[in-house]
């Protein structure tokens, strides 16, 4: 069997490539997307679906305010049907905790550094009303940072709304569909070969996740990532005492209370990759430390049983932004990936940058700094 794809391929059917897939097809591109294996199952799925601006890397922030905007009018996106289970809880918080002195100065100075770049949302906030937000926190709590328009949301069913949404707009979407093979020929077009057959295209978009390096390495572009595992819990069901998201700074802390009164617990821990089999397991010791940074934070909640834990494969750079951009050696050819663990709240405002650029060939201000050639540019500097 052969498809021809007579404007792009996107390797990669998470959240960043149905994303980008349905905004180009709403431009009028034809869109094909292949995936290795089940759509949303790895980063995109597994996560725990925060969407914030709290403590993001200054050179996200154009793009997160952006993406929060979308999130507050997802119906505008996704079917409106669809929106309602993804359940988008915004203006419940998100809030980081300083734990001690060496935390509680590294807020202060990012209090002002934010205020001085002009960035109002994240405020200081005092242990009183820490308390009074977030009822159980330990005496040992010494302030914080808030931002009081974040919140979260269901990422497998948004990551889903977002692949419904690109179908809905013309593109076809083939799952357990692996990518055996990618060149391009002398006239620039590409010819993959695929599980499905051949599919051309004139342009390749890399949204393979923690497989990106591997994809863009075979094609000459080094663009390294570290593999993560990123692992979460839940627990079982203790009464509602919590609406914000609680994050830590230097600790293992991310967690959050859900509608049915479980506790969710996540803190960047990473499990055991196995990407050649496309699988990843939890590792309990590892999730030990963020149980217990959790009891740190909320001694009260010594006792409350852990159900089940997971995890789900990502792809983190050296410097914790994805890259994002085309390809320094082949026209036609762009890499998204790289998101760090924290690329679901980035998603919508990612695709319509992208989107945007390629139909206009003109890079978009808000994806400049995620450029693919940034790390040769400080190599060559060096030199």
């Amino acid at each position: 069997m052969s498809k021809y794809a007579d404007d792009v391929l996107i390797i990669g059917a998470g959240l960043q490539g149905c994303a980008i897939g349905m905004f180009l097809a709403r431009s009028g591109w034809k869109v094909t997307i292949v995936d290795k294996g089940v759509p949303g199952r790895h980063a995109s799925g597994v996560n725990a679906g925060g969407l914030r601006l709290l403590m993001r890397d200054v050179r996200e922030y154009p793009l997160s305010m952006r993406a929060m905007e979308m999130w507050r009018n997802l119906d505008r996106f996704v079917d409106p049907s669809a929106v309602q289970s993804c359940e988008v809880r915004l203006g419940s918080s998100q809030i980081a905790i300083a734990l001690d002195e060496a935390e509680m100065a590294w807020v202060r100075a990012r209090h002002q550094e934010m205020l001085r770049r002009g960035y109002t949302c994240e405020e200081f906030i005092d242990p009183h009303e820490l308390r009074r937000m977030l009822p159980g926190l330990a005496d040992s709590v010494l302030g914080g940072l808030i931002s009081r328009g974040d919140g979260h949301a269901n990422p497998a069913n948004a990551a889903l709304a977002f692949r419904q949404a690109a179908e809905a707009a013309g593109a076809f979407i083939h799952e357990r569909c692996a990518l055996n093979g990618l060149d391009q020929n002398a006239n620039g077009r590409w010819l993959a070969d695929t599980d499905v057959g051949a599919i051309e295209a004139n342009w390749v978009v890399n949204c393979a996740g923690a497989w990106g390096s591997q994809v863009a390495a075979q094609l000459g572009d080094e663009l390294p990532i570290k593999v993560l595992a990123l692992s979460m819990m839940v627990t079982s069901r203790v009464k509602p005492f919590i609406e914000p998201v609680v994050i830590g700074i230097d600790r293992p802390l991310s967690f959050k209370q859900s509608a049915v009164g479980s506790l969710v617990i996540g803190g960047g821990i990473s499990g055991k990759p196995c990407l050649d089999e496309g699988t990843s397991f939890t590792i309990m010791d590892r999730m030990a430390s963020s149980a217990a940074a959790t009891l740190e934070a909320f001694p009260i909640l010594a006792g409350v049983p852990v159900l089940r834990t997971w995890t789900g494969l990502e792809g983190a750079t050296p410097d914790g932004v994805p890259y994002i951009g085309p390809s320094a050696k082949h026209k036609g050819l762009w890499h998204v990936f790289g998101f760090c663990g924290h690329g679901f709240q980035l998603a919508p405002a990612v695709g319509e940058a992208v989107a945007h650029s390629m139909v206009n060939d003109s890079i978009h201000p808000l994806i400049e700094p995620f450029n693919t050639t940034r790390f040769s540019r400080i190599h060559s500097a060096q030199l």
